[in-house]
């Protein structure tokens, strides 16, 4: 009897299970390897509390919070360093800041970067506090947010740029205010969870009516300290401030 080749591989060959059992498991760990890579990246992207909710299938809806204290930073004359230095190495520089920026955020568990625009700077401090929270807690936001724009003037003040922006002085201004917020995952594609209210646009405020290499703290913020004690602060007084009028505020010493 002829038996065809066909017919005799059909009979001696047949899938090895040990074989089957590896490409599951492999295929497995690719899929848990993406997935992991997604949510690095959604982390990054998003306050914890929000990948949360993501996680367990639930649909973000807009908050509001009754206290977050904000930080902005700037380049100090910023519109003069781009029209004299060359704007690959001002993207070069930009680069340089955001990603020191970004590694000393992420040692501080309450701050998260809410975006970076040109050379402005966004932290926020107590997104991820539940409704109710004690002002013990929220003034541990506070603290987190102002030791952590110290470090980032710190930092700046000591970097040698001279290879990307010659003998540019860099100098940051920050500006730091407390209040209550609204806040929600904005779109589908490329969601965004943006920040909106007066306290906003205050602390934007305190930043872009500073000073060179200082901090410049609102009353509402020294005020959510409460008895801490650990910072000293330098009277600056009253400024006029758009939107606002008068206001009373402070230099961070540190």
């Amino acid at each position: 009897m002829v038996l065809s080749v066909q017919y005799f591989f059909s009979l001696h060959i047949t899938p090895c299970p040990t074989l089957e059992l590896l490409e599951t498991h492999l295929q497995s760990e690719e899929m848990r390897a993406d997935t992991a890579q997604s949510q690095n990246l959604l982390g990054m992207m998003l306050p914890a509390h929000i990948m949360e909710k993501i996680e367990l299938g639930i649909t973000p809806e807009p908050e509001q919070f009754d206290c977050v204290t904000l930080f902005f930073t700037d380049i100090y004359e910023f519109k003069k360093l781009v029209a004299s230095v060359n704007p690959v190495k001002i993207l070069e520089l930009l680069n340089i800041l955001y990603t020191k920026f970004d590694s000393i955020i992420a040692q501080y568990p309450q701050l998260y970067k809410v975006e970076s625009v040109s050379d402005t700077y966004m932290v926020a401090a107590g997104l991820s506090l539940s409704k109710g929270s004690s002002p013990d807690e929220i003034a541990e936001c506070t603290i987190q947010a102002l030791k952590c724009a110290s470090e980032l003037q710190d930092l700046v003040n000591g970097l040698v740029l001279t290879e990307t922006v010659g003998h540019h002085a860099i100098r940051l201004r920050i500006g730091v205010h407390s209040g209550n917020i609204n806040a929600g995952l904005i779109g589908t594609k490329m969601s965004r969870y943006c920040l909106f209210g007066d306290t906003v646009n205050t602390a934007s405020r305190m930043c872009t009516t500073g000073d060179a290499a200082r901090i410049q703290v609102s009353a509402q913020t020294i005020q959510v300290l409460g008895n801490d004690d650990q910072f000293e602060f330098e009277i600056r007084g009253e400024i006029d401030v758009k939107g606002k009028g008068k206001m009373r505020t402070f230099w961070l010493i540190y």
